[in-house]
């Protein structure tokens, strides 16, 4: 009887374990995604560098463009530069059937105008899975 006793207490201890490690992957995920988007609030491209991708497909108003990470992060910063941020806000996000990719979709207050931002990524947005943004009018 103690072995059974002994044999259950293993196996919930191991499932305990278990939720708990899957518990706090769930939240990095979404720690991650929040982080992109906060970074991209205060006007933070270098703490948006690490979600991206070494290429990546950037699209400001009608000019897009594959270009190096680097180069992406410069338009971006040159943008963000001219446009003082006032909130960024989720409005919409999917989710491809097989999990492969996903995207958001942002509302981008500026003092003088509405954007939409569009952000593409494979998988979780976690550290180099974003491989297209793309800035439009709102």
């Amino acid at each position: 009887m103690q072995d059974i006793i002994k044999t259950n207490h293993k196996q919930n201890v191991k499932h305990i374990i278990y939720f708990v490690l899957l518990f706090i992957s769930s939240l990095t995920f979404g720690q991650t995604e929040a982080n992109f988007f906060s970074a991209l609030k205060s006007g933070d491209t270098a703490s948006m560098e690490p979600y991206m991708e070494d290429n990546i497909d950037f699209c400001l108003f009608e000019d897009q463009q594959i270009m190096s990470k680097k180069a992406a992060l410069s338009k971006f910063k040159s943008f963000l530069n001219n446009h003082k941020i006032l909130s960024v806000e989720v409005i919409h996000k999917g989710t491809s059937k097989d999990k492969s990719s996903q995207y958001k979709v942002a509302k981008l207050t500026t003092s003088t105008d509405t954007f939409r931002v569009f952000v593409y990524a494979s998988g979780e947005i976690g550290a180099k899975t974003v491989k297209e943004i793309r800035i439009d009018k709102f």
